[in-house]
């Protein structure tokens, strides 16, 4: 009887034991089909900033190219791509921080993405030009300015965070390697921004690159007597009499980044010339120079003579992308 007993409990325990094995067995499938499902939701989507349709300034005009950037070299330009990133997840009405990132390697701008969700990427394209992006630290100054005006590392990788991002691609104010901000530095900027993309209808994201930029073209003669002074938005322009005759050009970026890589884009920047004679007497003339994107302008300025005092603008006629301005001064 005892034997029978024992052999009772010893099933009675059996059965317990596998019907309590059952369950987390099965929660153990279930969590690996939980995470195999979660796999499926995401994917690594690549994003190609381009510049679709190349604009040049010697196409545009039909003139033989010359150099534009003067101040840096080949070796030692730089092209960057800044990127930032916001998600919007289904029944959410506005977009969240995401993830951001500086790169010099256009290969490596690759971020995981859920296809659930729905994506919104602006990006900044910055050549270095006859200025170069401030470095301090091992940190790039604006425009690659993230969080709370800090310095962003060049990591060819994105950062994920809610918190922060690259919050002064669109702001203009660029620190160049002299050290001060400026809001037309000699550099070439490009951007573009896409909304609503999904990564669940493909991998690979083209942003439509435009460039935010005019050019500048200064023809200064010397003064006949002291000095010359010619200042544009935060540039200048010092003369002497003995001074050689001044001719050169330069690509400048807008202030207004976002208007500025629009199709006919266009706004006005004060000129203004101040002249300190030999006996003492300074003269001083200003005029408003309306300036357009992907256009070269032109300005002659010379200066001579006693007062009266007056002075001519030209435009050329027609469809051109080359525009003078004559700027002749009897002071």
């Amino acid at each position: 009887m005892k034997k029978q007993v024992a052999w009772i409990w010893l099933i009675v325990c059996i059965l317990a034991l596998a019907a309590c094995e059952k369950p987390v067995l099965d929660n153990v499938d279930e969590g690996t089909k939980s995470r195999n499902s979660k796999n499926k939701l995401t994917r690594v989507v690549r994003i190609h900033p381009k510049e679709l349709h190349i604009e040049t300034f010697e196409d545009a005009m039909g003139a033989k190219p010359l150099p534009f950037s003067r101040g840096v070299t080949g070796e030692t330009k730089k092209k960057f791509y800044a990127v930032n990133v916001y998600e919007k997840k289904p029944n959410e009405e506005t977009y969240s921080m995401y993830a951001y990132g500086l790169f010099t390697n256009a290969s490596k701008i690759a971020l995981k993405m859920n296809v659930e969700n729905l994506y919104k990427v602006e990006c900044l394209i910055v050549e270095e030009g006859d200025d170069r992006i401030f470095l301090k630290d091992g940190e790039y100054l604006a425009p690659f300015l993230h969080g709370t005006d800090k310095g962003t590392r060049l990591t060819n990788s994105f950062v994920l965070s809610k918190e922060e991002n690259l919050n002064g691609l669109t702001k203009g104010e660029t620190t160049i390697d002299d050290g001060r901000t400026i809001h037309y530095p000699r550099i070439t900027k490009l951007y573009a921004t896409i909304d609503s993309f999904s990564p669940k209808a493909t991998k690979d994201l083209t942003l439509d690159m435009k460039r935010s930029v005019f050019g500048l073209h200064f023809k200064v003669t010397p003064p006949d007597e002291g000095k010359l002074f010619v200042n544009y938005v935060g540039w200048g322009i010092p003369l002497t009499k003995d001074s050689p005759m001044y001719d050169n050009r330069a690509v400048y970026s807008f202030n207004d980044v976002v208007n500025g890589s629009k199709d006919g884009y266009h706004t006005t920047i004060d000129l203004r010339v101040t002249w300190t004679k030999d006996d003492g007497t300074v003269e001083k003339e200003q005029k408003q120079l309306t300036i357009k994107r992907n256009v070269m302008s032109v300005i002659d300025i010379s200066v001579e003579g006693k007062k009266p005092q007056g002075f001519t603008f030209h435009e050329e006629s027609g469809d051109m992308e080359t525009e003078n301005t004559v700027w002749k001064l009897v002071l």
